[in-house]
């Protein structure tokens, strides 16, 4: 089945939008027995990481459940798209078993073995290519892993003692908590201005590029970790298997193509507004909308201040993310990295297709940028791959395919993987993670660890639905009880 996301050019059939995906859902599953005055036991808003775990979790433990999502498929912010048998990833792609949350998922749906590294070595073309601010040369992939985890690390000693011990450990933000307030000052273009002096012109081209593209978590962590594994079945077939898990339950209601505009809390009922004018009633809400997209729904009450600071000044990465088919299999172990760039700063080889032509993942800044491009603009994509290219070889390959989803233009992404401002953390994080009454609030923008990745996600999902079982198992529990010697109750 096509959703309506995303789209593909090829020479013959140009830019078409819409692409195959096995993560679209038929609109709606309803509760049968659900009138105007059913109230679920919880609503989860969103069809992401966050809400297919928070949902999952919910339903396995008994929860009569209600899945809103706006879009025609699961996924969220991740999915694959699947054409003539390749599948190409369009949003969060690599997962590691060092991602303890989302290995646990992959796991328990026997996908453990279901891996493709990324640039596998041994083609034509076995080497990086490095352009910095007009030059260029062409190194080893170990020489690319010695530059970036060189600089690198030394973007992340904030402290001159690469974190050993204001840092020790990964999912906890209230560790040393005047220095995380200090840190959390800084952008990532003010770390760069106090040690681009210790750099070159190539290596400070080098962090641009990985400061723009990722956001690593570990000195080579660009290779190690985040852009070395992912699903041979694709992230959409995950979706599918958490997804399918809470259907069988048999207590799993879902309306897909139904986007949230209002959500009312009144009286110990949660009331959800669609856009359409449907309201769904429910004990608890969890909403596990991105940053970005919080402020386009109302809140009755309305959310506090600080939760309402913290939507409007949102996620600032707005880059962009395409893959391009390049005719024949010479590219699948070339990989570039370069600055300023021509709308791309990053490019590697990323396996064969079904034709053995080189599938290759590309990054850029923000299109509204003096660096970006639009997506729509074909011809601008053929300019920034060439850029990347050895120059030699740039004006010989052949474009066989084109695909993209356009993340900054989506209402319900508002831009890509979350990097936050400064002092966003000091002064949101804990008010994003509190709940608003009876509504509570999951999303990889603002988990513990892994921020912005796959795997806060899922973390977040688990924990919000931890929170509801909690909180409704309470509630219950404190319910008055009558003496059943008076007849009353238990007679």
């Amino acid at each position: 089945m096509y959703t309506t996301d995303g789209a593909t050019w090829t020479q013959s059939a140009g830019l078409r939008k819409g692409l195959p995906t096995i993560g679209v859902v038929e609109p709606a599953k309803l509760n049968t027995d659900a009138g105007d005055d059913y109230v679920y036991d919880a609503i989860v808003i969103g069809a992401g990481y966050a809400g297919l775990t928070a949902t999952r979790d919910l339903t396995t433990q008994g929860k009569k459940t209600l899945l809103l999502e706006g879009r025609d498929r699961l996924g969220g912010r991740t999915w694959h798209a699947t054409i003539n048998g390749f599948n190409y990833e369009m949003g969060g792609t690599w997962v590691h078993w060092h991602m303890p949350h989302i290995y646990r998922e992959i796991s328990l749906y026997g996908l453990q073995d279901d891996w493709i590294v990324t640039q596998i070595p041994g083609s034509k073309e076995d080497y990086t290519t490095l352009t910095s601010y007009g030059e260029q040369r062409n190194i080893s992939h170990a020489e690319e892993a010695d530059i970036v985890g060189r600089v690198w690390r030394l973007f992340c000693n904030v402290d001159g003692d690469d974190l050993r011990h204001t840092w020790k450990y990964a999912f906890g933000t209230d560790q040393s908590p005047d220095l995380m307030a200090e840190w959390d000052k800084l952008s990532c273009q003010d770390r760069l201005d106090q040690v681009k002096r210790r750099l070159s012109v190539e290596d400070l081209a080098v962090l641009e590029a990985v400061v723009l593209q990722m956001g690593s978590h570990t000195p080579t962590g660009l290779n190690d970790i985040a852009l070395h594994t992912r699903l041979r079945s694709g992230q959409s077939k995950l979706h599918r298997c958490m997804f399918e898990h809470a259907v069988s339950t048999g207590n799993l209601s879902y309306s897909f193509q139904t986007p949230v505009v209002r959500i009312e809390d009144a009286n110990g009922i949660v009331t959800v507004v669609a856009r359409d004018g449907t309201s769904y009633r429910a004990k608890s809400v969890i909403a596990t909308v991105p940053l970005n997209v919080l402020s386009s729904i109302e809140f009755s009450p309305p959310l506090p201040q600080e939760k309402q600071a913290a939507a409007a000044e949102g996620s600032v990465n707005k880059c962009n993310k395409l893959h391009v088919d390049l005719n024949g299999p010479d590219w699948l172990s070339w990989g570039s990295l370069g600055a300023p760039g021509k709308g791309l700063i990053a490019l590697f080889g990323d396996g064969l297709t079904a034709a053995d032509n080189s599938h290759l993942v590309g990054f850029g800044p923000d299109p509204n940028t003096e660096r970006g491009m639009q997506l729509d603009d074909i011809e601008a994509i053929k300019v920034a791959v060439k850029d990347l290219l050895p120059k030699d070889k740039a004006e010989e390959v052949v474009f066989n395919r084109i695909v993209y989803h356009d993340w900054n233009a989506d209402e319900f992404a508002k831009g890509t993987w979350c990097y936050l401002p400064p002092n966003f953390i000091t002064k949101y994080l804990s008010a994003l993670q509190r709940p608003h009454g009876n509504v509570i609030f999951a999303s990889g923008d603002f988990s513990d660890g892994w921020r912005g990745w796959i795997d806060g996600a899922v973390q977040a999902g688990m924990q919000t639905a931890k929170q509801v079982i909690d909180l409704q198992s309470k509630q219950q529990k404190v319910l008055p009880k009558v003496n059943a010697a008076n007849g009353v109750n238990g007679a």
